[in-house]
């Protein structure tokens, strides 16, 4: 979403011929010259002449708070007011998205999810919904409800077949299982993503998840393979060394424990 604000905010509708966008381009002039407070205002209290252009201006009011005033309060007033007045149109939606985003970066995964799941019932596929599932999904994660959380996600992969996202998407999954104590399905996961991805940067990071699992289930050499196998590839090296370090030392006690079991007590030699 700043992607798109930066865009639009840079681009400005400046070339807008109306007669009725002279109050827009009053705002934009007022933004240019970096006078944010009288901006939002202007942007925000656009007239009815202004037509479609209200709708973005609530929009960009919300985004000035938010970023070059750095006012979350005030930012959050503002696109929920947007969102509300323009509930039905593409502003309306924008500043749904945009309150998800100000809630989840202020971490409130709940006010979050309420934002992101009204965007999506109101644009089931829309531009944002991709990026709302996901980040409903984290948030849900944020709150340690994992099967929600996979419930999002597995929606997003099942509305968004080809999406390019989709192995972010599977890595996420596989990681809820993991958080979620259930080790025995976190490996199946991070073995089926990396094994139908073998070329995609996130399969470093599945094999090390499956590694992390076999560890958890007490299979510590073929924890130790992999991560071997996946130290060359993986973005953090020392971070697999010193889980191979950790491994050999828990391999080592595990052998002398073995043996010291299996030497035979002598002191029935000398009993009588």
């Amino acid at each position: 979403m700043r992607a798109l604000a930066l865009a639009v905010l840079l681009l400005g509708p400046w070339s807008c011929s109306d007669p009725d966008a002279d109050a827009v381009r009053a705002a934009d002039r007022l933004y240019r010259t970096q006078n944010w407070e009288e901006a939002a205002t202007a942007y925000a209290a656009l007239p009815a002449g202004s037509g479609d252009w209200r709708g973005y201006g609530a929009w960009r009011a919300g985004v000035i708070y938010r970023d070059p005033l750095g006012d979350r309060s005030r930012a959050k007033e503002q696109f929920s007011s947007c969102a509300k007045e323009f509930e039905d149109g593409d502003w309306g939606y924008s500043c749904l998205v945009e309150l998800g985003d100000l809630a989840r970066d202020g971490a409130d995964p709940r006010a979050s999810i309420d934002a992101y799941r009204r965007a999506i019932e109101l644009r089931p596929m829309g531009q944002w919904t991709e990026h709302c599932l996901m980040e409903s999904g984290r948030a849900y994660g944020a709150l340690g409800e994992h099967e929600q959380a996979r419930s999002d996600w597995s929606e997003l992969l099942a509305r968004f077949s080809r999406s390019a996202r989709a192995p972010e998407v599977e890595l996420a999954i596989a990681r809820s299982w993991d958080l979620e104590g259930n080790p025995k399905e976190a490996r199946r996961a991070f073995r089926t993503l990396y094994r139908k991805n073998p070329k995609h940067s996130i399969a470093p990071l599945a094999m090390f998840g499956e590694a992390e699992a076999l560890e958890q289930l007490g299979e510590l050499d073929e924890a130790l393979a992999l991560y071997e196998r996946v130290r060359a590839a993986h973005p953090n090296p020392r971070a697999v060394d010193l889980k191979i370090e950790s491994i050999r030392d828990r391999q080592e006690r595990r052998d002398v424990e073995n043996h010291a079991s299996e030497v035979p007590d002598s002191g029935h030699l000398y009993r009588r």
